[in-house]
């Protein structure tokens, strides 16, 4: 457990990264129109290998480890099962699954990065993860969503039901959290759009509250000095 314990974020990072660049890159590979048939599980995979490397990262935390693996290996369990058999209560519990485990990772990272004690390479590491976790939440939170209202959720996105979205819905998240906002998906669901305006003020705050705490630490040891 302990050599997973040395810059354990990075293990964290390696999975977000992977799965961020993954399910484009499927889409890409697999043409813009691929049926759902042949993304669920593809998804479901990715979904499923973001769980399993990233909870390296919570062993600094033998309990709060426990929690993330059993999370982890139940993700898997509902991507099996929702492999077998495809439906929106199965997709669902997957999507919440992953959201727990990132809510969870998210915490973790954060209580370190914010700690100030050690700013080095971990806690950098940390600091990018946390972000990359914001906008990965709120997409979820807007997929999940779009399954119990599958018409009518946001405008630009053209609802269909054999094309899978979830890369549309990464897309819309990180432009809301880093408040570029096109304006080419714009969310038309009232519940959506406060859980969109709050994405902005959560991700604003982020960066205001990162900066200002670093530079307060940086100043702080050079006061020591």
């Amino acid at each position: 457990m302990k050599r997973f314990q040395r810059n354990n974020f990075a293990y964290l990072l390696g999975g977000l990264l992977s799965l961020l660049t993954l399910l484009p890159g499927l889409h890409l590979a697999l043409g813009e129109t691929v049926e759902i048939d042949v993304m669920r599980p593809l998804m479901l995979v990715a979904f499923s290998f973001f769980t399993m490397v990233s909870v390296w990262s919570l062993s600094r935390d033998e309990k709060i480890f426990r929690y993330g693996l059993a999370i982890a290996v139940l993700n898997v369990a509902l991507a099996v099962a929702a492999v077998f058999f495809p439906t929106r209560l199965l997709e669902l519990c997957a999507a919440l699954s992953v959201i727990a485990f990132s809510c969870m990772s998210c915490y973790i990272a954060g209580r370190h990065v914010f700690s100030f004690r050690d700013t080095d390479a971990n806690s950098l590491i940390g600091a990018v993860c946390v972000y990359l976790l914001l906008g990965l939440i709120w997409a979820l939170v807007y997929a999940a969503l779009a399954i119990l209202w599958p018409e009518g959720a946001f405008q630009g996105l053209v609802f269909n039901a054999k094309i899978l979205q979830f890369d549309s819905y990464l897309y819309f998240s990180f432009t809301t959290l880093t408040t570029a906002g096109y304006g080419d998906i714009t969310p038309v669901n009232p519940l959506l759009r406060t859980i969109a305006y709050m994405e902005m003020i959560v991700g604003q705050f982020y960066m205001a509250i990162l900066v200002s705490g670093l530079v307060a630490h940086f100043m702080g040891l050079r006061m020591s000095k």
